[in-house]
């Protein structure tokens, strides 16, 4: 009777034990919406959003040293012909099979845009494939316009503004909007802090500086849709905010 006890007190134990072993994720980042707040100043006013995650390996996350410039985080790459020299819009003529490039850039003591290499050449393109003035294909370095081939795995952070209108949804084009050629108004992707490297789970909060907020969807219907990579490149599912008027979220 002794060894009944024995054993089946080692059982309870067991079973309580593993109660509370730690949740197991994948190792893709799950993502959930938690809350958003919109705060007015008499400047630059701000649009906090807060999400939960959960992943596996817990590498959410940037640090600010050189390897997170580095492919495959670098910002973009140059498109080069078979001599390396980089291309512009119009250049001609120029010599191929074309090249990716990556680089990542810096600005010198001077404020002058200062690229370094990022990672290895390797074949882009057979034929001369430069399509015509895109925001996407090209970036402007002072009289120059080189084309470039963007990197999704720059941002860890994505984000979309979606205006409801009869039902359905649109994504919000801010240069539209505002009749501007300004490639970057309206870009609120960015790069999350490296969160704790043992942290699998917990919430994160991320603030979006701007104007053009009340300019843009004052009275509009609005939702929110945003992703994240992981350090492994793990694109985690796309979360959705509530539908929400601005007035309403609005907090002194």
């Amino acid at each position: 009777m002794r060894a009944a006890k024995l054993l089946f007190s080692i059982f309870i134990l067991a079973f309580l034990s593993s109660c509370f072993e730690p949740d197991e994720f994948p190792d893709t980042p799950r993502i959930e919406f938690e809350s958003v707040k919109y705060i007015e100043t008499s400047g630059i006013d701000s649009l906090i959003l807060s999400f939960s995650f959960e992943d596996g390996d817990g590498n959410i996350g940037m640090n600010d040293n050189i390897n997170d410039l580095l492919a495959p985080y670098h910002i973009f790459s140059f498109i080069v012909d078979s001599n390396g020299d980089v291309l512009t819009i119009s250049r001609q003529p120029i010599t191929t099979p074309l090249y990716e490039l990556p680089v990542f850039v810096q600005l010198s003591e001077t404020g002058e845009t200062e690229f370094f290499i990022a990672g290895s050449r390797e074949l882009f393109s057979d034929t001369d494939n430069r399509p015509p003035y895109n925001c996407e294909s090209y970036e402007i370095f002072g009289s120059d316009t080189v084309y470039v081939l963007r990197n999704e795995f720059y941002h860890n952070f994505h984000i979309q503004f979606m205006k409801k209108s009869n039902g359905s949804y649109s994504e919000i084009d801010f240069a539209e909007i505002f009749q501007s050629d300004d490639c970057e108004l309206g870009n609120f992707n960015g790069r999350i802090p490296l969160y704790d490297p043992q942290g699998r789970e917990g919430v994160i909060t991320y603030s979006m500086l701007s104007q053009l907020f009340r300019l843009s969807f004052l009275d509009d219907t609005i939702q929110l849709r945003f992703w994240i990579y992981d350090r492994s490149l793990n694109k985690s599912n796309i979360a959705e905010s509530p539908d929400f008027i601005l007035r309403d979220i609005t907090r002194n």
